[in-house]
């Protein structure tokens, strides 16, 4: 499969790459997260399209072969509580999912070596949409 056009913010792109360069070592999900970064189209936080997987935003996902979408939240590794519906962003399925639109999905690897295929329901809150671009 192809991989899909995702589209980050310039700054969940910083954020990102200085949380990224300050790991000791990188895991396996990690080194795919840099590689998504690498070929993310980057925008201004004004300019992310309202259906696109941001930092922090919260949304409808399905992952195979699960037919309902679970809702989450997409943080941080910093503001990862372990609430219910977090999803960290070097988890598998954040990294996965960061800059996909609505209707969008993608294989990513998982760390037993098998691929997990993740849609993009609903972008249900997006601090960009809401005009949030702490």
């Amino acid at each position: 499969m192809d991989k899909p056009n995702i589209v980050i913010s310039e700054q969940d792109l910083h954020r990102l790459e200085t949380m990224l360069e300050h790991q000791s070592t990188l895991t396996p999900t990690m080194q795919h997260l840099e590689d998504e970064l690498a070929r993310a189209e980057v925008v201004k936080p004004e300019d992310v399209p309202g259906n696109v997987v941001s930092m922090n935003a919260r949304v409808l996902i399905t992952i195979a072969p699960a037919e309902e979408p679970t809702e989450i939240v997409l943080v941080y590794p910093h503001d990862f509580k372990g609430e219910k519906g977090q999803v960290n962003v070097i988890a598998p399925v954040g990294a996965a999912i960061l800059g996909l639109a609505e209707g969008q999905e993608i294989e990513w690897p998982q760390p037993d070596g098998h691929l997990m295929k993740v849609r993009i329901e609903k972008v249900l809150y997006q601090p960009e949409r809401e005009g949030n671009y702490i």
